[in-house]
């Protein structure tokens, strides 16, 4: 019998850094928002279900989109006041039973069957948290308190992906914890309850829309992936 799974999609931020009239997951990406894509993406690659995060304001928006595109929503998980928040609403709201459940940005919409299959694979084989991550490219340097600065050797660096994906059980553990500021990820919330992490190979055109350059170089991709 195969585990049941949950696909948390986390949509609740403004976007601030994107600089549009609308948050970055709204958007549009070859005729849809982001949001769409990135949901659509993970129906084509599991039998799981799917939630998706907002904020409280944005839920008329994303139900006129979805109306307009004729598009059916996922369930839908009020937001909190920080990612942590966003994710823990999910959990309690809908993930009590799953027992797989991967986190996903809602700004990554080229998300690939083959990478989802692999970590939600991984998972049911025995790990308990399971990260796609790419070996960082760019130099690096590191800057201290005082504004020094000295090159640092990249090799043992890697850039760090979603969707990331749990055991259920364990999950469920690390956010009964208290919040911390030292979460910057879920894979980093499971480490705060000893649990090991396992990396795995992710994927350079599984790219998050940050900017709105990243907006063209997924068209791009997407253009590319059609042909």
């Amino acid at each position: 019998m195969r585990s049941s799974v949950l696909h948390i999609v986390v949509a609740a931020g403004s976007g601030s850094r994107f600089g549009a009239e609308v948050p970055k997951q709204f958007c549009y990406l070859n005729g849809l928002p982001v949001l769409m894509h990135t949901v659509n993406a993970l129906r084509r690659c599991d039998d799981g279900d799917i939630v998706v995060v907002l904020s409280d304001s944005m839920v008329t928006y994303w139900k006129e989109l979805c109306d307009k595109h004729g598009f059916d929503t996922p369930d839908i998980v009020i937001g909190g006041a920080s990612r942590w928040r966003s994710v823990r609403n999910a959990i309690e709201c809908k993930g009590k039973n799953a027992e797989i459940i991967s986190v996903h940005d809602g700004a990554r919409p080229l998300l690939s069957q083959n990478l989802i299959t692999r970590l939600i694979s991984e998972v049911r084989a025995g790990h308990d948290a399971v990260i796609p991550v790419i070996p960082v490219t760019d130099s690096i340097r590191r800057v201290d308190v005082s504004g020094e600065n000295v090159a640092v050797d990249r090799k043992p660096y890697f850039a760090v992906q979603t969707p990331q994906v749990f055991d259920g059980t364990v999950l469920r553990k690390a956010y009964s914890k208290p919040e911390s500021p030292l979460f910057t990820d879920d894979a980093s919330v499971v480490e705060s309850i000893g649990v090991k992490v396992t990396l795995t190979e992710g994927e350079p055109t599984n790219i998050k829309i940050t900017h709105p350059l990243d907006l063209a170089i997924a068209e791009a991709i997407l253009n590319n992936i059609k042909k």
